[in-house]
């Protein structure tokens, strides 16, 4: 078997290996990785932003981006927005002070059907997240679509996994939270 390194199996296997994990953490920690997601989108954005403002010029900096052989400043915002934002979701879901906790009354293929689909939810949800990061809009101030056509235009032509998650952008943001809503809204309270 002749297996060719591309972006779409480098998301293929990324995205398995998130829905795998959330198997193992369970339907309830996945939503609170989901729940993690959506804050960590924001808090990572605002610090890549804040680190563009305040250090993007310094000659500390520039010394460090010729160091780590960085192309230019917008990639070493980037670059920390996606480390500051893997960080705080691994961070909020293994050491998140809020707890989710959802009640079992359903049958069990019903509990099998959502762990699935929550888990799905989770691995689109921080693939687009990333995606998003690296065409270099911003979740708080927006973005042009030049920067994002200059960002991802190799990658996007390469990709067609690629193409598909930012296709369905907004689609991978809304879901997650619209379905634990909905969830919530069917669950009894004990």
């Amino acid at each position: 078997m002749n297996i060719t390194l591309s972006w779409d199996l480098f998301i293929l296997v990324f995205f398995v290996v998130i829905i795998a994990y959330s198997f193992i953490i369970g339907r309830d920690n996945t939503l609170k990785v989901i729940l993690g997601t959506y804050v960590s989108m924001i808090a990572a954005d605002a610090t890549g932003s804040l680190f563009g403002k305040y250090f993007a010029g310094s000659e500390i900096f520039l010394k460090i981006l010729r160091l780590a052989t960085v192309g230019n400043e917008q990639e070493a915002i980037v670059f920390v927005k996606v480390l500051v934002f893997v960080g705080l979701v691994i961070i909020f879901s293994v050491k998140g002070a809020f707890a989710v906790s959802t009640v079992d009354d359903r049958s069990s293929a019903i509990r099998l059907v959502l762990s699935i689909l929550y888990a799905f939810m989770s691995a689109g949800l921080i693939i687009s997240a990333i995606l998003v990061f690296v065409s270099g809009v911003s979740f708080i101030g927006g973005g042009s679509a030049e920067t994002t056509q200059t960002a991802l235009w190799d990658l996007y032509h390469k990709s067609q996994i690629i193409r598909v998650m930012l296709a369905y952008t907004h689609f991978w943001f809304a879901v997650p939270a619209l379905s634990f809503l909905i969830h919530s809204l069917y669950t009894r309270n004990e």
